[in-house]
């Protein structure tokens, strides 16, 4: 599997190949930013989805970024092969 280009559009067939975390221009992209808009936004603490720091890095989770583009269904229904959600609704101490 070829990495992912922040660059490049994301297509529907690609949703289940994004990994769990996005890089912070990847995740800008997909929302219609560009990078100095959205390390802007990161540092003011208004990015329109969660984001947390790891060291000097931002994350940013795929399955926030998959439901404010409305786009949830893949991130809970287990259509998403690398968004972090779990499928199964199993509770604690469920067998």
């Amino acid at each position: 599997m070829g990495k992912v280009r922040s660059d490049a559009p994301v297509r529907m067939g690609e949703i289940g190949q994004l990994p769990v975390v996005l890089d912070p221009v990847h995740a800008g992209r997909m929302l219609g930013m560009g990078r100095t808009t959205t390390y802007r936004l990161l540092r003011e603490g208004a990015f329109p989805v969660p984001a947390h720091r790891a060291g000097r890095s931002w994350k940013v989770p795929t399955a926030g970024v998959l439901a404010h583009l409305g786009l949830e269904a893949f991130a809970t229904s287990g259509g998403c092969g690398g968004c972090g959600a779990r499928g199964d609704h199993n509770k604690e101490g469920e067998s």
